[in-house]
């Protein structure tokens, strides 16, 4: 119930963060220009050296056999998290199923993810959730890529695979394995840039918000179920799985937040590149977002009950 609470405290202060952004960009102080620009800088600069930064700690090798667990729980856990989706969501009369179950599936675990598990627990869990991104990236460019367009082209994977994010955590791997600290000259600049993410991260959830078309996305029942999917169905069936797994609460509470969060932007992008209905896309990024405010502490609490 405590971590739970905490959760909700944490949503509720970067809702409010998000709310000025939409402000902002509602008043025109920010617009679609200077929030693709605040995007670009969240994923290539700040979020790297948060998840760089998180690598800056003592190496123990309990550390790093919990790194090696977590890169094995988040694989296990695309594996039921797809088989779900896929029984769910089965392909039929639906011409946008594939949209649908990269929705479903893929969450928004850099972008929302970091800032809260750093808000919940802080470096320590954002050190863990970098397994789950290095993962996230693999299986986004290879699953969700023959999800959405049929194919896998492995120059494809290999080259998106290469990301600021994930080029900081082999750089941070090679630190911290290494026993390498940078001077506190330089450490010091990268923390308070990295501490820039939650701020950053929800102004620009706040600009997308108001750039995307939230009233039909409202009127569109089927939509509300793929929420439910995402946003309740699969976090339950972790945690029903998970229960039964015996590791440490930190890693549980991690993976379950990156599974938690709402859908990425990912969805709207493949949809764009390979001519789906990326409104569609855009549509359910825009409702789990907003639903995740309220589902994400349900997700907490549940885990709170089931796993003692």
């Amino acid at each position: 119930m405590e971590l739970a609470l905490i959760t909700m405290g944490k949503i509720c202060e970067m809702f409010v963060i998000l709310l000025i952004g939409a402000l902002a960009f509602k008043t025109g102080i920010l617009d679609s220009a200077s929030n693709k620009h605040l995007s670009s800088l969240l994923l290539k600069v700040i979020s790297p050296a948060l998840i760089f930064m998180s690598y800056q700690i003592d190496f123990e090798p309990e550390r790093l056999q919990g790194l090696i667990l977590m890169l094995g729980l988040s694989l296990l856990s695309y594996v039921w998290s797809i088989l779900v989706v896929n029984l769910a969501l089965p392909k039929g009369k639906n011409g946008n199923v594939e949209i649908e179950r990269i929705s479903a599936i893929y969450s928004n675990c850099g972008f929302i993810g970091i800032p809260l598990i750093n808000a919940i627990v802080g470096k320590e869990g954002v050190f863990y959730m970098t397994a789950y991104i290095t993962i996230y990236n693999l299986m986004i460019w290879s699953h969700g890529l023959a999800t959405m367009c049929g194919t896998t082209d492995i120059r494809t994977v290999l080259k998106n695979f290469v990301q600021p994010a994930t080029i900081a955590i082999g750089l941070g791997i090679i630190c911290f394995v290494g026993r390498i600290h940078l001077p506190s000259v330089i450490a010091n600049p990268l923390d308070l840039v990295g501490d820039m993410n939650t701020a950053v991260a929800m102004l620009v959830a706040g600009c997308n918000l108001m750039e995307s078309d939230l009233i039909g996305a409202l009127k569109r029942p089927r939509s509300y179920y793929v929420c439910f999917l995402k946003l309740l169905l699969v976090p339950f069936v972790s945690i029903l799985i998970l229960k039964f797994i015996p590791v440490n609460s930190l890693f549980i509470t991690t993976l379950l937040v990156a599974i938690a969060c709402p859908a990425g932007a990912m969805g709207t992008m493949m949809a764009l590149q390979y001519d789906k209905d990326s409104n569609y896309a855009t549509e359910l990024f825009t409702l789990t977002t907003i639903f995740s405010l309220v589902t994400i502490p349900i997700v907490i609490l549940l885990m709170g009950i089931l796993i003692r």
